[in-house]
């Protein structure tokens, strides 16, 4: 349910389960080696991946266990909750209505959701859909973390924010959002007259043979369902219980690879949305001054060699989903993992090997260098990014990082000299805390060789 950051590792690797022995041996082979690869070094129990490309079915499988309790494998019909990638739906099912005439992209949200605050109520329909209304993210609110096991309405999940100002103003900046999806969940609701979950299974999983697709229960029954996975410390447990009211519109869908790949390509063929609906949902607006954002609406779009690749990632309590296709190739890859493994760069990879493309080398993991238990100990306190807020602690001798957020384990910090520190977790993850005058008063965050972002020390 989050921009996935900060990931935690995991335990397990086993061998593949084969559903079928599909042509094109040695790229099955490819992908079959990085995807084990990717287990043994994020320590992942179960892997499902479903890979077309043109009228292909290169890949529909799963590797290692769906559940390490009942020793069951994974496969490519092992059902996930697949945490953000959830907003494509709901984005298309605003283009549907937008379609119908029952919503305008530039409505104010207050026409469908009226007793907003007042500093929310002229956010426009668009701007809750791309990310840039201002509307604080819900999951960074300590006051939320302590209400996973309770249901609430989605306007009482909205509430965590009613208090608090806009970000930014809005249509000025992008910060990923949350709550921006938990309302046009609500949009929905108030303008298809059905609750959300009926709306999407009438909508899309029935008339589309999404059989496995669903609005996710909060406690599965289901053998078809994988369990999730988080690290506590240093060993691997099942996944703290969030009650599935929670996510909502914004991350609360639970599906298969062989569902989401067979979704893509319904996007793309004009049987979910329009095309006209399509090309507004993977066009991404610039911001003031004439940035070009990377998001649309529910979906992020890049390059990858010279193609347009449309993709979104999901994480949720003891899951992680990556989900990207290329519509000109058509090549469709989706990769679901019941932990936090982070399963990006894989499914990335897995692309450029269909593309024939060369892979990226995932980054080393960085030397740990000594530090000082005087120097650590001035490091611990809340660092706010603006969209992310890191708790760093110090547990058995170790700085521990733990962003604010649901799914969002703890994980160890490694010195790499100075005031600087890396994460096994993510080896592109850097921190530079800042001294001034004797006191460590904020820190410079990067990820993915993003440019550095400062943020400060709360008190």
């Amino acid at each position: 349910m989050r921009s996935r950051v900060l990931l935690a590792l995991m335990l397990a690797v086993a061998s593949p389960v084969y559903a079928q022995e599909p042509a094109g041996a040695p790229l099955i082979k490819r992908i079959d080696s990085l995807v084990n690869d990717y287990m043994t070094v994020k320590k992942v129990p179960a892997v499902s991946v479903a890979v077309l490309h043109g009228q292909d079915t290169v890949v529909m499988r799963g590797y290692g266990l769906a559940s390490r309790e009942a020793n069951r494998q994974a496969d490519a019909s092992t059902v996930y909750e697949i945490g953000s990638i959830t907003k494509q739906f709901t984005s298309s099912g605003i283009m549907r209505l937008v379609e119908r005439g029952k919503v305008s992209l530039d409505d104010p949200i207050s026409k469908y959701v009226p007793d907003l605050p007042a500093h929310e109520q002229n956010v426009k329909i668009r701007q809750l859909l791309n990310h840039t209304s201002g509307v604080h993210n819900y999951t960074s609110s300590p006051e939320w973390a302590k209400t996973w096991k309770d249901d609430y309405t989605p306007r009482q999940i909205v509430a965590f924010v009613d208090k608090d100002t806009l970000d930014f103003p809005s249509g000025t900046r992008y910060s990923y959002s949350n709550t921006g999806y938990v309302l046009l969940g609500m949009v929905i609701e108030k303008a298809s007259g059905q609750p959300y979950p009926t709306f999407v299974q009438r909508e899309f999983f029935g008339p589309l043979g999404l059989t496995q697709t669903s609005y996710c229960p909060s406690r599965a029954t289901d053998p078809h369902f994988a369990v999730g996975y988080q690290m506590k410390g240093d060993t691997m447990r099942t996944a703290d219980y969030l009650s599935m009211t929670h996510p909502f519109a914004a991350g609360a869908i639970c599906s298969t690879v062989r569902d989401l790949v067979k979704w893509q390509r319904a996007l793309v063929a004009g049987k979910v949305v329009s095309a006209k609906s399509f090309e507004q949902m993977t066009t991404p607006d610039s911001l003031p001054g004439g940035r070009r954002m990377n998001y649309g609406f529910g979906l992020t779009v890049s390059q990858m060699g010279s193609k347009k690749v449309v993709a979104h990632g999901g994480g949720i309590f003891g899951f992680t989903t990556a989900g990207m296709f290329i519509p000109e190739d058509q090549i469709n890859v989706a990769v679901f993992t019941n932990s936090e493994g982070g399963p990006d760069a894989l499914a990335a990879n897995i692309a450029r090997a269909v593309m024939g493309i060369p892979l990226v080398t995932p980054p080393k993991v960085p030397t740990a260098v000594p530090l000082r238990d005087i120097d650590r100990d001035r490091i611990p306190g809340v660092y706010d990014f603006g969209q992310l807020v890191i708790h760093v602690t110090v547990e058995g001798g170790r700085l521990m990082a733990q962003a604010e957020g649901q799914g969002q384990g703890k994980f160890p910090l490694i010195h790499v000299g100075g005031l600087k520190f890396g994460a096994q977790v993510d080896p592109t993850l850097f921190i530079t805390f800042v001294d001034e005058n004797g006191t460590i008063t904020k820190a410079q965050f990067t990820q993915r060789g993003s440019p550095p972002v400062e943020g400060t020390r709360k008190p």
